[in-house]
């Protein structure tokens, strides 16, 4: 009983929530559709969430390296969900970006390489370029507010030494990423 008066009360919440973020008003019957499950099902992807730093809003270069990332363009049904912005001791000055992505027809890393060879080639040819150690990209099935599922992440952990210009070659491009999680 408490289960349900707490789903209740979550899903009425993500209704008034989602209702004052829309310029469109909804009705009743399509707000009390909504409801709130403990584990996210395929293709069920929240909206994007500003970059952070640690866990906290990033003032420093986040905004820049948000504007790098929605500046890409995604495959039919993936959605750019956050990005995160560290630091990194051995790395002064510098910082790694996280990108997350959710929901369309992406389940392997290969399926992945293009796309996160599409965010490198973006931030390689970004003003921040020169500040950024590492790239990740993750795809995620589903990522909601309390749940993913159907993780797979590539990463570039030298970033600085890949030109991501085309050269020498696509294929050794997509071949460089390091398969983190897939």
């Amino acid at each position: 009983m408490r289960t349900m008066k707490m789903c209740g009360a979550l899903a009425a919440a993500a209704a008034l929530v989602l209702a004052g973020c829309s310029s469109e008003s909804t009705t009743d019957a399509e707000t009390t559709g909504t409801t709130a499950t403990s584990t996210a099902t395929a293709g069920e992807c929240r909206d994007m969430v500003p970059f952070s730093e640690g866990g906290r809003e990033d003032k420093g270069q986040g905004p820049a390296a948000q504007a790098v990332a929605e500046s890409v363009a995604l495959p039919g049904g993936v959605s750019l969900v956050t990005g995160r912005r560290s630091t990194d001791s051995d790395h002064p000055g510098e910082f790694a970006i996280a990108i997350d992505l959710c929901g369309g027809d992406i389940t392997t890393t290969d399926e992945l390489r293009p796309v996160a060879t599409a965010f490198a080639m973006a931030y390689k040819a970004a003003p921040v370029s020169e500040q950024v150690f590492a790239l990740y990209v993750a795809h995620y099935a589903s990522f909601t507010e309390t749940d993913t599922t159907g993780e797979i992440k590539l990463k570039d952990s030298d970033f600085q030494a890949h030109l991501w210009n085309g050269k020498p070659s696509e294929s050794a491009e997509l071949a460089r990423w390091e398969v983190v999680t897939g």
